[in-house]
């Protein structure tokens, strides 16, 4: 017996409900283990510009009736991205994840490229309504070389027949691209040439369809343009990406509860996970500063092994670390969440330079190296590890028990304190840890 994909309640719920709903839609690509399972992919949809609103709703529905959240959405102007994370059952069932992109019509940042009244070609898949190959191979390739200047190589030899075969059809469908846009795809579609060369097609082709649209839309192409823009601006202001901070004591099984959770965090984002260890490091490490070209590779093994510096030296290396955080939330870590619902896993955070002050050979006062700590945006969702301190350090034989007990005893009372922060036991298995850091980012995305 072939064992069921973990998404297979999710994806029968879904298409169950699409079909029973009277919106016009269809399955761009990857359709073949559908409804069972997704193959690994993400899903990629169509709809009609008019059933919008009510797909997002049925969407939605959808992930909830299969006990799943939206971890993260993303909305543009004829598109919308939904990453999802559930679990199908009850505590044993296993987690699932899937990332939706659904297209509501075909649009190139705000300019419309599809015509709305044309029927689609289409196959059924175990009922399912699919984009016929050599329409969806055209559509990917339109869609590559409009926003990525690139020839989609994997969509090239579907994209290509239907040139030759159903080319009217074709023109028919992408009216709206204008004459002069066709053409050129045309031609690049049944051009011999590598891909390489064919990026300045890509160009050319985006220019006619600009050329077109404001030919034919005036000053309305810019307020399109515009409305566009804004939504990537309101993703900057208020992103869809989840920042997560997993704090603990050495040995206390971060990099194991992290092996643990990337799997399934993965395939709900589609591989849009990000890990980084302690600081954004958009400033060099301060060693390097000292003239040290090489740094040696691989986790620091002895932690307190240098002396810390005196109080003006602890208090430069304080400063250095807060502002690198700072202008790194801004320039890499909010960029990352904002631009897509990215996942970013800090192994470590600021709080380090207060938990642990000797990590970084500072020596000041507890309240000082708090104080800076506080300065420093937030995580969405900070994951403070405990247990028991001789297990750990039997585990992990870097720290003394007694430096151990002191900063897991610091961990538990700031996690008592601080807004967005879960304890989680690691005395238990590493799948017990993993669902208890799994629910607490499916409560954070349910609550928020």
């Amino acid at each position: 017996m072939t064992e069921r994909a973990p998404e297979e309640t999710f994806l029968q719920i879904l298409f169950d409900r699409l079909n029973a709903s009277g919106i016009r839609y269809a399955v761009m690509r990857n359709h073949e283990p559908l409804p069972y399972s997704s193959g690994g992919s993400d899903l990629d949809i169509i709809i009609h510009p008019s059933h919008g609103t009510r797909t997002r709703a049925l969407v939605l529905e959808s992930i909830h009736s299969a006990g799943g959240v939206p971890i993260g959405i993303a909305v543009s102007v004829g598109f919308f991205k939904v990453y999802a994370l559930g679990k199908s059952g009850d505590a044993t069932a296993p987690w699932w994840g899937l990332r939706l992109d659904i297209n509501i019509g075909l649009y190139y940042r705000g300019q419309r490229l599809l015509d709305e009244s044309v029927e689609w070609p289409l196959i059924y898949h175990n009922t399912i309504p699919v984009l016929a190959d050599g329409f969806a191979g055209v559509l990917g390739v339109l869609k590559e070389a409009l926003n990525n200047d690139t020839f989609a190589v994997r969509y090239a030899a579907a994209a290509r027949g239907a040139a030759h075969e159903h080319w009217p059809q074709i023109e028919a469908l992408l009216a709206p691209m204008g004459m002069s846009a066709l053409t050129r795809l045309r031609a690049m579609l049944l051009s011999d040439a590598p891909p390489e060369e064919l990026r300045g097609e890509c160009r050319r082709l985006r220019q006619h369809v600009i050329h077109h649209t404001f030919a034919h839309q005036g000053l309305l192409s810019f307020w399109q343009r515009a409305s566009y823009e804004w939504t990537k601006v309101r993703r900057y202001l208020k992103p869809s990406g989840v920042v997560i901070a997993i704090l603990g004591v050495d040995g206390a099984g971060k990099s194991t509860l992290i092996d643990a959770i990337l799997p399934i965090l993965n395939a709900a984002t589609h591989n849009a996970v990000v890990v980084q260890h302690l600081r954004p490091t958009l400033l060099p490490p301060l060693a390097r500063l000292k003239g040290k070209k090489r740094l040696p590779p691989g986790p620091v093994l002895e932690p307190h092994g240098s002396t810390p510096s005196g109080t003006l030296g602890s208090l430069f290396r304080l400063v250095y670390l807060t502002i690198d955080y700072l202008i790194g939330y801004w320039l890499w870590t909010r960029p990352q969440v904002a631009k897509q619902p990215t996942v970013v896993i800090f192994d470590r955070y600021a709080y380090d330079m207060a938990l642990d002050q000797r990590r970084f050979r500072i020596r000041l006062p507890s309240r000082v190296a708090w104080w800076f700590a506080a300065l420093v945006p937030k995580p969405d969702l900070i994951i403070c590890l405990h247990g028991n301190p001789e297990v750990i350090v039997a585990r992990k034989q870097e720290l003394s028990l007694e430096e151990t007990r002191r900063q897991l005893l610091t961990l538990v009372d700031f996690a008592r304190r601080q807004p967005g922060a879960v304890l989680v036991s690691t005395e238990g298995t590493v799948e017990q840890a993993r669902d208890e850091v799994l629910n607490a980012i499916r409560l954070r995305a349910t609550s928020s």
